[in-house]
């Protein structure tokens, strides 16, 4: 028994340097590529290479260190790279990175939350290991202390190495802290959230006394009152108002602020009027409570009786409601707004009018305004997956996409049946990204080569902060209306891309270049001149909203091969209106004219400035007429010298979701050439992917 046993050792002995030397020719055979310029992990024969390579022992560790492992080594792993000459720092290294390649490092989607009693919460978490997303991973998140000792709900992360959680807030007040935990799996990364449950919104007050009797001219009595939601908690920081009657104008008489135990004292000061037989006690524009009240009149002249007012029926609610309804079937979005408004009036807290409203402002392009009351209806009606799903769709209108997909979800876990929503959630999980594009044709007088396809333009949204975009252009430049001056004959392309960042990404840095070909010179018609092009925009908006004053400056240089062209601007749209918008931009520059201009190649100085409004609905509906005068200043001749009017009108009609059909209109009056107009008109598309 030991003879072969002995052989055995030896020959493992033996096998070590030869596996070693063959790993070692292998990795060079493979690629004789420099390590520093490979990307991403070390691979196992990368790995090798390192050990096996000239570079200093230092420089091996630093290599290892800034790349780390794309595998996990086995023991067997380790011992082939000792006997390839490994330091014992350079395998701590390589240790250290397989260590920390398989670690799992969590996320979540906020470290405190609040949320209203009786509502629930959504809490997103995010697994990944080595930069990638963890899938089918079991979660458990367990409450302690609060409302929420005790809970224990567990979830499965999805493709994206997310898991939603729907947190129940309870019905008491207090702080629940929160730990997720994976069964078998060291968690790298913060795993506690602290939810926080605060009242809910003011459902009823009791008021002390309960009844108001004082003659009429003396000092009316003070109300106490005391603010509960409606799980009797009490509602504090809470403007409440002692109203003389019922009705939504009725006049304020007291206003006050409750205090930590949702308390306040109402002080009448000076005259209330005398007519009101009931009084009101109003929170957030729900009457909360009503106090009879009694007035003595006989120090003065007795007014007429004036009866109570009669509580507002319900058939005129219902009616309100179905008008709001069908009036957002047939597409009237404004009309609907008024009649849920009017209903919601009589009825404050009725859900389906606090719905309809919500949906009308979204189909007029209001996405805050839908939120807002999407999310009055979720508090009240934390169970209705109607409500979710459509402030769902109204987060992601506004661009909040982390937000949607947390609606989605509540509104999918309340009823399982909506499977459509699970594509929505995994689409907004995703980066969004669309790509857009126009065809253009058109005719400028006085351009004898202006006719037929005159602009194609292409736009990709590859990032919600990068998109790139590229063209080519025939006289027509719709997006430069300071480069033009006459019906020039030219041919153009262009390139380039932008850069979204800032809060919000308010801030957009743009940069094109290009090349400008004149279809003949003005020495010899048979030769062309051809100019290189670079311009730099710098786009501020003011607000996340779809409708913001939105400022952008920037600068223009062309170079040709004697002399370069050079133009400033700066463009300003501003709401003014719920659809209206003022339109305004400036330039001044130097450039070297007409090209039909037969001899002299002599820079004119050109400032204009121009004006108009915007008007555009949220279905795409655009009219946009511009006013531009200008000055030209010439060395050239007299006669190119003078004031320049430019008139523009721009228009836009959708035909599809994604497609539209634009057009313009211009007519310009250039010193020393014949007034010019060009008609044009394109063909937009735009499509989108992973909900861009």
């Amino acid at each position: 028994m030991s003879g072969p046993v002995t052989c055995s050792r030896r020959y493992a002995g033996r096998r070590l340097p030869l596996i070693a030397a063959a790993l070692a020719a292998v990795a060079f055979v493979v690629s004789a590529e420099p390590l520093r310029a490979q990307e991403g992990g070390l691979s196992k024969s990368a790995l090798v290479r390192v050990v096996v390579s000239a570079d200093a022992p230092a420089d091996k560790v630093a290599t290892v260190r800034s790349r780390c492992l794309s595998f996990e080594p086995t023991e067997g792993d380790w011992q082939d790279l000792r006997n390839l000459g490994a330091s014992e720092e350079l395998i701590d290294a390589a240790r250290r990175c397989a260590a920390d390649a398989q670690a799992v490092t969590v996320a979540l989607s906020a470290s405190r939350t609040t949320v209203r009693a009786g509502d629930t919460t959504l809490v997103t978490v995010d697994l990944s290991r080595a930069r990638e997303a963890l899938s089918d991973q079991s979660l458990t998140l367990t409450g302690a202390g609060g409302p929420g000792a005790g809970d224990r709900i567990t979830r499965t992360t999805n493709a994206s190495g997310r898991a939603f959680f729907s947190i129940p807030a309870g019905e008491s007040l207090g702080a629940t802290r929160y730990t997720v935990a994976a069964p078998g799996v060291d968690l790298t990364g913060p795993t506690r959230i602290t939810i926080t449950t605060v009242p809910d919104v003011a459902a009823a007050a009791s008021t002390d006394p309960a009844a108001l009797e004082f003659t009429l001219g003396a000092e009316v009595p003070e109300v106490a009152v005391d603010v509960r939601d409606r799980f009797d908690n009490p509602v504090s920081g809470l403007d409440v108002e002692l109203i003389a009657g019922t009705e939504a104008d009725a006049p304020v008489v007291a206003s006050a602020t409750t205090g930590t135990g949702g308390s306040a004292t109402l002080r009448v000061e000076g005259e209330p009027p005398s007519t009101a037989t009931t009084w009101g006690v109003r929170g957030a524009g729900i009457v909360l409570a009503t106090i009879p009240v009694s007035i003595d009149t006989t120090a003065t002249p007795a007014d007429p009786a004036v009866p109570v007012a009669a509580a507002p029926a319900q058939a005129p609610i219902d009616a309100a409601v179905s008008a709001g309804l069908a009036q957002l079937a047939a597409g009237e979005a404004e009309l609907a707004e008024q009649s849920f408004r009017d209903a919601l009036r009589l009825s404050p807290r009725r859900a389906d009018a606090q719905k309809g409203l919500a949906e009308s402002l979204l189909a007029q392009g209001r996405e805050e305004a839908a939120v807002t009351w999407y999310e009055v209806a979720t508090r009240q009606s934390p169970m209705d997956a109607d409500a979710w799903d459509g402030l769902g769709r109204a987060y992601s209108a506004a661009g909040r996409r982390d937000d949607a997909a947390t609606a989605f979800a509540r509104a999918q876990e309340i009823d399982p049946s909506r499977e459509e929503l699970r594509t929505e959630i995994a689409d907004l999980s995703r980066p969004p990204g669309y790509v857009t594009g126009t065809l253009w044709g058109g005719s400028t007088s006085g351009n004898d080569e202006s006719g037929g396809l005159r602009r194609a333009a292409l736009d990709v949204a590859v990032s919600p902060a990068i998109s790139l975009r590229g063209g080519w252009d025939r006289s027509l430049v719709p997006r430069s209306p300071e480069l033009v001056r006459g019906p020039d004959e030219w041919n153009g392309w262009y390139a380039g891309g932008a850069l979204r960042y800032g809060a919000g990404r308010r801030l957009e840095t743009s940069f094109d270049l290009g090349q400008r070909k004149q279809t003949f010179s003005p020495v010899d018609e048979s030769a062309s001149l051809e100019q290189n092009l670079y311009r730099l925009t710098q786009t501020v908006r003011f607000s996340d909203e779809r409708r913001t004053t939105e400022l952008k400056f920037g600068g223009y240089l062309g170079r040709w091969f004697d002399r370069d062209d050079w133009i400033v601007f700066t463009r300003l749209k501003t709401p003014i209106g719920r659809q209206l918008s003022l339109v305004a931009s400036g330039s001044y520059g130097e450039n070297i004219g007409n090209n039909w201009v037969e001899s002299g190649r002599h820079a004119d100085k050109d400032g204009r400035v121009y004006a108009g409004v915007a008007w555009e609905t949220e279905k795409g509906f655009l009219i946009q007429p511009v006013l531009g005068l200008g000055s030209v200043s010439s060395d050239r001749s007299d006669d190119l010298s003078g004031s320049l009017v430019d008139l523009l009108l721009e228009a836009a009609v959708p035909i599809s979701r994604g497609a539209q059909i634009q057009g313009f209109v211009r007519h310009q009056r250039p010193p020393g050439i014949e007034a010019y107009t060009t008609f044009a008109l394109g063909l937009g598309f735009r499509a989108g992917w992973a909900g861009g």
